[in-house]
């Protein structure tokens, strides 16, 4: 009985992790000049800004994609865990700008849909969002049954805990 009621939180908690990068991925993907004027590298000679400006011109796809996976259910554990990495490079870049002052800034974390919801959330609001995020994430990774590399669709599977 603990088992499945785990595993049915893990499952929430995966769908709603999904449904936070997917929402966000495409908000970004349909404004990509939005986003991404205040991010903090903290390794300014070694990542240099041609690749900072790649990677960051592909988060909205990575984003889509693990929340895609994570909401089908197809790798969840390891789309979980790849998500922990991101959310640990937002919470970093959040936290760095907190230090400099500018929690109160809009952190533009939904591109777009920002500005068409009429909502504007702050850098400090945005890192309650990753520290949730991350919270997220864990519980999916570690309360999800089965294997890690699960590849059947969530709906195909036969029942929940085996």
């Amino acid at each position: 009985m603990n088992r499945v009621f785990f595993h049915r939180v893990a499952t929430g908690a995966s769908i709603l992790l999904g449904v936070i990068f997917v929402v966000a991925g495409f908000g970004k993907l349909f404004a990509p000049s939005e986003g991404f004027e205040r991010v903090f590298n903290p390794f300014p000679s070694f990542i240099t800004p041609a690749v900072t400006d790649t990677l960051f011109s592909l988060l909205p796809y990575l984003e889509i994609i693990i929340g895609l996976l994570l909401i089908i259910g197809v790798v969840p554990r390891l789309a979980g865990a790849v998500s922990i990495l991101l959310i640990a490079g937002f919470i970093t870049n959040n936290a760095w700008l907190l230090s400099q002052g500018r929690g109160y800034e809009p952190c533009s974390c939904f591109g777009v849909l920002d500005r068409i919801l009429g909502f504007r959330m702050a850098t400090t609001h945005s890192l309650y969002l990753d520290i949730f995020m991350m919270v997220l994430a864990l519980i999916t990774i570690f309360g999800l049954q089965g294997r890690f590399f699960n590849v059947r669709p969530r709906f195909l599977r036969r029942k929940d805990v085996g």
